[in-house]
């Protein structure tokens, strides 16, 4: 038996074995970089977030006097808006929309049905504003004339995440119940849609519902989406 020839082979798959160890240790000590830089860049993020909270009241949104339920168009609403974030918001854009479909009774039957002819009308906030941290600004909205500019496909009607952790979330509120809204059954007379960027130029929304003698709730604080507003519009 050559003895040398086994130690020779012994001592390649040594050599062998140590280049890929050093090999695992390199790629280990780059993953963890990376992580580390990652969560230094989201630290930096974090740090100049912005939030764009409602702080009007809910009678700032005109409606009819004989249903307060059902918008009316033919006013021009204003809602102030608070930066409780971190950071400046700068470009911001809103839109106001209706609900997908609108309940309203006959008062002859004394039943319910929709009237979804409003579905498209909406009005908007375009003037790209900014508000500093901790800062209130008024928004004052116009209405989306049928042959008008800031009109929105069927298909871009929607906020959509980057990490699609949560379904894009569409303009309109969901349809108003059938009936006399309950607690189990809120009715939502119009959702709030508001746009902006961060200093790193991220896009952020908030969105708001309206909801009939309960006031505004939260849809969703979204943290880094796809398309602002003005990038969705036709």
């Amino acid at each position: 038996m050559d003895w040398s020839l086994i130690w020779t082979a012994v001592g390649g798959i040594a050599q062998a074995l140590a280049a890929i160890a050093t090999f695992l240790a390199v790629f280990v000590a780059l993953r963890l970089g990376k992580r580390e830089d990652q969560r230094s860049l989201q630290t930096r993020y974090d740090d100049a977030r912005p939030i764009l909270q409602i702080t009007s009241f809910a009678k700032e949104i005109p409606v009819h006097q004989g249903s307060q339920s059902e918008l009316d168009w033919s006013k021009q609403p204003k809602i102030d808006v608070c930066n409780v974030g971190n950071g400046p918001a700068f470009n911001i854009k809103s839109v106001i929309y209706g609900p997908e479909a609108t309940a309203v009774p006959n008062a002859a039957s004394g039943s319910w049905s929709y009237r979804s002819d409003e579905k498209e009308n909406h009005w908007y906030h375009w003037t790209t504003d900014a508000v500093k941290q901790g800062e209130t600004k008024q928004l004052a909205y116009d209405f989306a004339e049928p042959f008008g500019p800031n009109k929105f496909s069927e298909a871009n009607k929607y906020i959509t995440p980057k990490d699609h952790k949560q379904k894009p979330i569409p303009f309109n509120a969901p349809k108003q119940p059938l009936s006399q809204p309950t607690t189990k059954e809120p009715k939502c007379v119009c959702r709030v849609t508001i746009t902006y960027h961060d200093i790193f130029h991220r896009k952020h929304a908030s969105i708001y519902d309206l909801v009939f003698r309960q006031g505004w709730q939260v849809v969703a604080f979204i943290d880094d989406i796809i398309s602002d507003l003005g990038d969705l519009v036709a």
